[in-house]
């Protein structure tokens, strides 16, 4: 087949692209389209009649894009750098099927449920920590923990937080002084919790599903706005001292 007749086959009028996907997302609309044109998403060619036609690689786009914001809840800024990402890149070229792109991005806004629980003595013996170390955590309610059958047992989900306090003692930072970062946290995770509970007191599952994704962008969001926050305070003292 005549490679001009094969490109012709596989693209779509904007109409026909529309008519395609609106089964899997109703709200998709020409403007929509555009939208995502002028954020520099798709880049979609134009035909002799100045009519937009959309390629393969350009509906891999679009579906990538709708995906992303249906099912993650993703702002579009994020979805613009995966879609520059080696890893897109190299699907677009394998020519497979959206449905078999294995999605790291995904990834990143699914919640672990890490229900594993260690009791002192088998965290002392994993992390090789000090009886001292350990009570001083529990006292300053840095991680989880709950008594059960006698033994005071840990989350194994905050075995990075004592990974982490480990690592800040070598600096002379002690465990009483990380309460400090503990009410930064509260106070953070009080302030996401007023803007997604409408979600979560609603009787809709699926906003309950919403809500739990909106609460890791927003955990995502903040700790950036805080990195970069904190860079600018050290920045003026690293200059005020030159």
């Amino acid at each position: 087949m005549d490679e001009t007749k094969k490109n012709k086959s596989e693209s779509l009028t904007i109409g026909k692209l529309i008519k395609k996907l609106k089964k899997v997302y109703p709200d998709l609309s020409s403007s929509k389209l555009r939208f995502l044109e002028t954020q520099g998403l798709i880049t979609p060619k134009r035909s002799i009649n100045k009519y937009r036609v959309y390629y393969k690689e350009d509906i891999e786009k679009i579906n990538f894009i709708l995906k992303m914001q249906k099912e993650f809840y993703l702002p579009l800024d994020i979805i613009k750098e995966k879609i520059k990402s080696k890893e897109f890149k190299d699907y677009l070229e394998s020519g497979k099927d959206l449905k078999n792109l294995q999605l790291k991005l995904g990834e990143e806004f699914k919640q672990e449920q890490q229900e594993d629980y260690y009791t002192i003595d088998e965290l002392k013996k994993k992390l090789k920590l000090s009886q001292s170390f350990i009570e001083e955590l529990l006292n300053h309610d840095l991680v989880e923990w709950k008594h059960e059958n006698g033994n005071s047992i840990i989350n194994g989900s905050d075995i990075e937080i004592i990974k982490m306090a480990i690592e800040l003692s070598k600096y002379g930072i002690h465990v009483k002084h990380l309460k400090l970062f503990e009410n930064f946290a509260v106070r953070h995770s009080s302030f996401i919790q007023q803007i997604i509970l409408p979600l979560m007191v609603s009787s809709k599952k699926d906003q309950h599903r919403k809500g739990k994704k909106v609460v890791l962008l927003l955990e995502r969001r903040l700790c950036d706005f805080h990195e970069l926050l904190l860079k600018k305070e050290n920045r003026k003292f690293l200059e005020k001292h030159k």
